[in-house]
Order: structure tokens, then C-alpha cells, then sequence
């Protein structure tokens, strides 16, 4: 896919443009940020999970940013702990809206992705963000970062996807976050494959593209991967 240039803080990152593949939407989000998990851990851009997200969303016809966060597989700058990540996450947004034609401040037609660490990152950006309409947490690691004012907010539309037998992020205090959200979001609970779901990555692209296809409101339910 196409390297753009995304700079952060007068930071180069490394950054990749997934054009959209499907029939553009007709309203609500037309362009993605997908964020990495962890890059102490490994995380970037080329992470199988932010492959798997970056490719619903481009076949849903969403203009899509994949990016390495500061510090990580050869973005300039050193690992903050999330905060200069969200300086990260707001460029990255500004970048995608440019992609795709965005006026600077439509309202509702960005989404924010992310993936264990990014999903803590990216959903607290959304948080001041009018332009995102939708957040995706895949593996949210609610036990080890703040989750409540994510929990707290009431919109954009929200997909939750876990597995089972994640270790790094368990399924039981995920399961206390969803309960503890103020509007319940879409959840994806996938009977296994651990925290890099192993053999479920197929399942988790269906689930997100049907969400999408369905405006972000479709009702809560189990999708089972194969």
C-alpha cells in the first residue's frame, strides 16, 4: 500500500494509505485510522490484526491509515507511555481526512480503530474528536489503562471485539467494561484464538464489515469464528 508522509509533533512517522476497495458510504464514516498495539511489545503497522481491520474497513469502502507510532518500526521519536501517542493519533486523523476529501471538520465521518495499546490510545482521542462516528476496540486492555471516560461516553457507536482466551486482555474484566458502558456497544466475543487471534482473523473482518454495512446499530450478538 501506498507510504504517505505523517508527521507528529515535528516527528516523521511511518505511515501507510490503504485506498478503499468497496462502494464508498453514503454517510457516516468514510475514512479509518487503524492503531497498533503495543510497540514495546512489537506493535506496528504490519501487525496481522491491524491488517485484518485495515482490510474490512478499506472493503467497506473507507479510505484507511495504518501508521507506527513514535518510536516504532522506524517512526522517528521514542515511546511515551500514550502520551505523545495521542499527538500521534490526532495527526494520523488529520492525515486520513485529507485522503479522502474530508472537509477539515465534517462532523461524524472519521473511525478510530485500535488494537489492545491503540485501542487505549485511539478511543481517548475520540473522546474530543467530533469528526470520528464510530470506534473500534479490538482486545481492549482495560486492565492495565482507564477505560471509564471511553466507557462513559455515550456515542460515537462503539464495536468491542475479544477472545475468550485472551491472556494479556481476559475476558472477564472486558466483560465488566461492556457492562459498565453508558449505551451497550456491538460485541464481538470470539470463542478463542488469544490475544493475537490465531484463526479468527477472518471472523473479526466479518464482524466489522457487518457493522458497518449495517450503519453501527446492529443489535449485540456472538460471531463465532471458523
Amino acid at each position: 500500500m501506498p507510504a504517505v508522509e505523517l508527521r507528529s509533533g515535528g516527528l516523521a512517522l511511518v505511515a501507510r494509505h490503504d485506498p478503499p476497495e468497496g462502494e464508498p458510504p453514503a454517510a457516516g464514516p468514510a475514512a479509518a485510522v487503524v492503531c497498533h498495539p503495543h510497540p514495546l511489545f512489537g506493535g506496528t503497522l504490519e501487525n496481522k490484526v491491524v491488517h485484518g481491520l485495515a482490510r474490512a474497513l478499506r472493503e467497506s469502502g473507507l479510505h484507511v491509515l495504518r501508521f507506527n507510532f513514535r518510536g516504532a518500526g522506524g517512526s522517528e521519536g521514542l515511546h511515551e507511555e500514550g502520551a505523545g501517542e495521542r499527538e500521534d493519533v490526532r495527526a494520523a486523523l488529520d492525515k486520513v481526512a485529507e485522503l479522502a476529501g474530508l472537509p477539515a471538520d465534517a462532523p461524524g465521518r472519521l473511525l478510530v480503530a485500535g488494537y489492545s495499546f491503540g485501542a487505549w490510545v485511539g478511543l481517548t482521542v475520540a473522546l474530543g474528536d467530533a469528526r470520528v462516528g464510530a470506534r473500534i476496540a479490538v482486545a481492549p486492555p482495560v486492565n492495565h489503562y482507564d477505560f471509564r471516560a471511553i466507557a462513559e461516553a455515550p456515542t460515537p457507536p462503539l464495536l468491542v471485539a475479544w477472545a475468550r482466551d485472551d491472556e494479556p486482555a481476559p475476558a472477564a474484566p472486558v466483560e465488566r467494561f461492556l457492562t459498565s458502558c453508558a449505551v451497550p456497544p456491538h460485541t464481538v466475543p470470539l470463542p478463542s484464538g488469544g490475544h493475537m487471534f490465531h484463526g479468527q482473523i477472518a471472523a473479526l473482518r466479518a464482524a466489522v464489515a457487518g457493522w458497518l454495512a449495517s450503519g453501527g446499530e446492529a443489535p449485540r450478538g456472538e460471531t463465532r469464528g471458523a
